[in-house]
């Protein structure tokens, strides 16, 4: 009769097959499953690593590393040099020019400054003394037109256009010295086809100079 913990032969039976079961292959893997592997993960850390050190270099950075910090730093600095004589260089250059610049050009520019300004200045109205036949002298205001083709004269109330085409010739100074009017250094006198002339005083020569040379610049227009 077999005893209670089982015949000898049914444990050998057992221990036979555990050892045979221990000795069947391990089941293999999907070829289709593709698992990182750790060389793969090294290297995208390892990429921002080295992005990170170029960009910053910190400790333990290698002599290439900062050789290339101060190169950066040499380059900026040199930039920034250059923009500040930026300023300096230009002006240079603007009087280094203006220099060539043909001295008639140089006048021609200033007529045209002054021309601007002597036709913004007539069109709103200024005030002169006109000169009278006996030398006394009456505020009137003087202005031109819009268009520019008219000398206006407005004293104590009346109003008399002179078109330019009607002037003749714009004079300075004492200048004609066939008229009855007393006339000085001060003055600019206007005359017209009819002979007539009408003569105008100022405070300083320049005044007097800038009033007759646009004024006959605009004459000299309409001939």
């Amino acid at each position: 009769p077999a005893s209670a913990a089982g015949s000898p032969e049914k444990a050998l039976a057992e221990a036979a097959a555990a050892g045979t079961a221990s000795k069947l292959p391990a089941p293999a893997q999907s070829p289709d499953l593709k698992l990182p592997t750790a060389a793969a993960t090294e290297g995208s850390g390892g990429g921002r690593g080295a992005a990170a050190e170029k960009v910053m270099p910190g400790k333990g950075a290698g002599p290439q590393d900062l050789d290339a910090v101060e190169t950066a730093s040499v380059a900026s600095s040199a930039r920034s040099a250059l923009s500040r004589s930026m300023g300096t260089t230009s002006s240079v250059t603007s009087d280094f020019i203006q220099e060539r610049i043909p001295a008639r050009q140089r006048e021609a520019t200033k007529i045209q400054t002054e021309m601007k300004a002597f036709v913004r200045e007539m069109v709103r109205g200024r005030q002169l003394g006109v000169i009278a036949p006996d030398g006394s002298l009456r505020n009137c205001t003087c202005s031109l037109d819009k268009r520019m083709k008219y000398f206006v004269i407005e004293l104590k109330g009346s109003v008399r256009r002179i078109a330019l085409s009607e002037l003749t010739e714009v004079y300075q100074g004492k200048e004609p010295e066939d008229i009855e009017t007393p006339l000085d250094e001060l003055c600019s006198t206007l005359m017209l086809e009819s002979s007539e002339c009408i003569s105008f005083h100022f405070d300083d020569v320049g005044s007097r100079e800038r009033f007759a040379m646009c004024l006959q610049i605009l004459v000299d227009g309409q001939q």
